[in-house]
């Protein structure tokens, strides 16, 4: 078994374990809106250090038209800090451009990372009353594979998004 995992120039040692994740991703998914719509999407998401104990990350999504192409239309974005742990597991704080900022916990393993909510604040005006989530990303064939599931105030946790990215 062949375990890709790189090691940025630069990176902090305590990084090591989220070294795979840095840089620059880019692919489409599929998507279940709050209300059980279908959609696609184009992402893009960043994964960046500056020497610090952290990684910054900024993903954005954009609604895909018929034609597959993206129409310029932003679906969401948010920003956040990833914190790994001595003991493999993982901190996540996200804000997310739609009215709500989560904490997430989990745990590494090489190229899988799982993590679940273990808070979320939303905005009086937030655009979807999330309430929780999960995720799972994953480095498979040199790409980023990732499943996004999220509870609402309306329903439980479900699939919401998921996408193949690759480094670009």
């Amino acid at each position: 078994m062949n375990i890709d995992i790189e090691v940025p120039e630069g990176l902090n040692p305590k990084l090591t374990a989220l070294g795979w994740l840095v840089g620059r991703w880019e692919g489409t998914g599929k998507g279940t809106d709050h209300e059980g719509n279908e959609f696609q999407f184009e992402q893009r998401i960043e994964f960046s250090h500056n020497g610090g104990d952290y990684l910054f990350y900024a993903a954005q999504s954009f609604k895909l038209g018929a034609d597959d192409e993206a129409d310029g239309e932003p679906l969401g974005m948010e920003s956040g800090f990833w914190r790994p742990r001595a003991d493999a597991s993982v901190e996540v704080v996200l804000a997310n451009a739609h009215g709500w900022t989560e904490v997430l916990v989990g745990k590494i393993q090489v190229t899988r990372i799982d993590l679940l909510s273990d808070a979320v604040v939303r905005t009086e005006h937030a655009d979807v009353t999330h309430s929780a989530g999960q995720r799972l990303y994953g480095k498979v064939d040199g790409q980023l594979m990732y499943a996004l599931d999220r509870a609402t105030t309306e329903h439980e946790l479900r699939p919401h998004m998921w996408a193949q990215l690759k480094r670009v």
